[in-house]
């Protein structure tokens, strides 16, 4: 049931986003929006998923709860950059998850600018 619901909530966030992508002038302000949704996503992205990861592995308790949730964020990136590791991941974990954050979550964006551009504009130019 709430994979279902997370399932239409992404679509319809990607459908708002192509809404507010096709309601733009021109090309080059499609572009930026797309940059700019992307990587401010993309940050908060892997701001919120490196904390909780590092709260998954350092805390205990109730804190754990809100972390999981956290961390989820990030299952997909984080299962790229799997090692079998019994200690606490190494510092340059979270720096590679973080780009591997900012980048899948541009591409995306990226993608919904090109599908906006098409509809809008007939063809695509970069």
């Amino acid at each position: 049931m709430i994979a279902v619901a997370v399932l239409i909530l992404l679509a319809a966030l990607l459908a708002a986003l192509h809404s507010l992508m096709r309601k733009q002038p021109d090309r080059r302000s499609l572009w930026r929006t797309a940059l700019y949704v992307g990587v401010g996503t993309g940050v908060a992205r892997a701001a919120l998923a490196s904390l909780g990861w590092y709260m998954m592995e350092h805390t205990g308790g109730p804190l754990q709860i809100p972390a999981f949730a956290l961390a989820m964020m990030a299952w997909p990136e984080g299962a790229m950059l799997d090692e079998r590791r019994l200690t606490p991941v190494p510092p340059a974990f979270y720096i590679q998850l973080s780009v591997l954050l900012i980048a899948s979550t541009l591409a995306v964006s990226c993608l919904v600018a090109v599908i906006a551009t098409k509809s809008r504009f007939g063809r695509v130019r970069m």
